[in-house]
C-alpha cells in the first residue's frame, strides 16, 4: 500500500494552511488590505476544508467497508479506477468483500444441504434453549411423535402431559425409553440427549428413535431362539424317558398281559431298575432346567443403597479367596477416584461380579499370566464397574448368543449366568455390556 503520496499531499496542505494563515495575519495589520484580508480568510477556510475532505474521504471508505459487514451486506464495490493515494487500499476492500460474499455463499449452500440432510434423516431430532425456545424440530421427531410443528417446549404437551418435563431431565449421554400412546397402542421410542453452546446460548439437543418395530424383530427372534433351547432341552429329556419307559413297558408285558413278579428275571429286574434310575435322572435334569427358568424370570425387586466401590470389590475377592477359585490369577484393582460411590442393589451386584470372575477363571484355564483386570469410574455422566481379562476371548459368530437363555459352550454350564446378570442390572435401570475378539481376552462393563 503507497501512502508516501498521501502524506506528502497533507504535509504540502498543512505547509500551505499555515503560510495563509501567516499572510492573513499580516493583511490583517495593515491598512487598506482589508479585501485581501477577508480573500486570505476565505482560502484559509477553503485549505481547512479541503485537507478535512480529504483526509475524511478514506475515513468515509473504511467506515462503509466495515458498515457491509455489520450489516451483512456484500454488494458494495469500491472505485478502483479512482486516482486516489490509497488506491491499493480499495483494490484490497474489493477482495475481502469478494471472499466474503463467496464465503456467505458457500455457508448458505453448507445451510441448505444440512437442512436437508437433517429433514430426511430417519432420526428424529429436536434442539431447544435455557428458554424453552424450540430451535430445531425435524420430520421425522413430528412424524415420531404424531405433532404439527412447535415453537416452545409447552408445545409437546399435546403429545403427553409429562413429555415436556421428561425432555428436560434428561441427562446428557444417558439414554432411555420413552413410552407414549398412539391411539391404543404404546409407542417405543429410544431417546439420548447432548448439550452443547452455540453463541453463548446453551442448546440441548435429543435424538429420538422408534424402536417398536426392532423391539418386535428382536423379541420375535428372541422368542425363537428361546423355543429352539426349549425344545432342544426337552427333546434331550423327554427323548430317553419315552425310549427307556416304552422298554421297561416291553420287558413288563408279554403279548398285552402284564408278566407276574414270578415270571421276571434277576436280569430283568436290574434292567427295570436301571431303566427307573435314567428315567428319574433326565426328570431331575428337567427339574433342573425348570428352575433355572424361574431363576432368570422371576428377580426380586432391587433394594437401591449407595454402595462404597472399593468395600463392595474387595468383599467379592475375599468371598473368591475363601472359595480358593482364584488360584494363581493376578487381580489388578483400579478405582477412580478411590472413595467412588455408585446406588445399586449390594448383593445383586456382587452375584453379578462372582458369576463374571467365574467365567474369567474359566477362560483363563492355562494361560501362562492369568491377569483380571477390575476398575471403576466415572465417565460420560455414568458410573462404570468393569471386569477384563486376557483369557482366550469369545468368537465372534458366538459373541450375539452369549444373553440368550440356555445358550452354553461348556459341557456342565447352565447358560443362564450371563442372561442373569444383564437381568440384574436392568432391574437396577442399569446395563451390561460384553466387548470381546478371540484370543485377545474379554471385557464386561456394568454401566449404572
Amino acid at each position: 500500500m503507497n501512502s508516501s503520496q498521501f502524506n506528502a499531499r497533507v504535509i504540502l496542505q498543512a505547509i500551505l494552511i499555515a503560510l495563509t494563515s501567516g499572510l492573513f495575519l499580516w493583511a490583517i495589520g495593515q491598512e487598506n488590505k482589508i479585501v485581501t484580508s477577508i480573500s486570505l480568510f476565505v482560502v484559509w477556510m477553503i485549505q481547512i476544508w479541503l485537507l478535512i475532505r480529504y483526509v475524511n474521504t478514506t475515513n468515509h471508505q473504511l467506515l462503509l467497508f466495515l458498515q457491509s459487514f455489520q450489516f451483512d451486506d456484500s454488494s458494495i464495490v469500491f472505485n478502483k479506477q479512482r486516482k486516489l493515494p490509497f488506491r491499493e487500499i480499495y483494490l484490497e476492500f474489493n477482495r475481502i468483500i469478494e471472499q466474503f460474499r463467496d464465503l456467505k455463499i458457500e455457508k448458505e449452500v453448507e445451510h441448505q444441504y444440512f437442512e436437508h440432510v437433517i429433514k430426511h434423516v430417519e432420526t428424529g431430532l429436536i434442539a431447544w434453549d435455557k428458554n424453552e425456545k424450540v430451535h430445531l424440530l425435524n420430520q421425522a421427531a413430528k412424524k415420531i411423535l404424531q405433532i404439527p410443528h412447535v415453537s416452545t417446549m409447552q408445545g409437546f404437551r399435546v403429545v403427553q402431559e409429562d413429555l415436556p418435563m421428561r425432555l428436560k431431565d434428561l441427562t446428557p449421554g444417558k439414554q432411555e425409553v420413552l413410552k407414549i400412546y398412539e391411539g391404543n397402542e404404546i409407542k417405543n421410542i429410544y431417546i439420548r440427549a447432548s448439550e452443547f453452546n452455540i453463541r453463548e446460548t446453551r442448546i440441548k439437543l435429543v435424538s429420538l428413535q422408534n424402536i417398536r418395530p426392532e423391539l418386535e424383530e428382536k423379541e420375535a427372534e428372541a422368542w425363537q431362539r428361546l423355543i429352539k433351547v426349549l425344545t432342544h432341552e426337552i427333546v434331550n429329556s423327554v427323548g430317553p424317558i419315552k425310549l427307556v419307559s416304552s422298554s421297561l413297558m416291553k420287558m413288563l408285558a408279554s403279548d398285552d398281559r402284564i408278566r407276574k413278579p414270578d415270571e421276571l428275571l434277576e436280569e430283568d429286574i436290574g434292567n427295570i431298575y436301571a431303566g427307573i434310575k435314567a428315567i428319574h435322572s433326565r426328570s431331575q435334569g428337567l427339574s433342573k432346567f425348570v428352575d433355572d427358568y424361574k431363576t432368570v424370570s422371576e428377580i426380586p425387586k432391587p433394594d437401591i443403597q449407595l454402595v462404597k466401590v472399593h468395600e463392595l470389590i474387595h468383599e467379592v475377592l475375599a468371598l473368591l479367596k475363601r472359595g480358593q477359585m482364584i488360584g494363581n490369577i493376578e487381580i489388578m484393582v483400579d478405582i477412580k477416584p478411590p472413595d467412588l460411590v455408585i446406588h445399586m442393589d449390594k448383593k445383586m451386584v456382587e452375584q453379578i461380579l462372582l458369576n463374571l470372575i467365574k467365567n474369567a477363571v474359566l477362560a483363563l484355564g492355562d494361560h501362562s499370566s492369568p491377569r483380571i483386570i477390575m476398575r471403576a469410574l466415572e465417565e460420560g455422566g455414568s458410573k462404570l464397574i468393569e471386569l477384563e481379562d486376557n483369557g482366550t476371548g469369545i468368537p465372534f459368530n458366538i459373541l450375539d448368543y452369549v444373553f440368550m437363555p440356555f445358550f452354553t459352550t461348556r459341557k456342565n454350564g447352565s447358560g443362564i449366568g450371563l442372561t442373569l446378570s444383564r437381568q440384574l442390572m436392568k432391574t437396577q435401570k442399569g446395563q451390561l455390556k460384553i466387548y470381546s475378539r478371540e484370543g485377545e481376552g474379554t471385557m464386561v462393563s456394568l454401566i449404572f
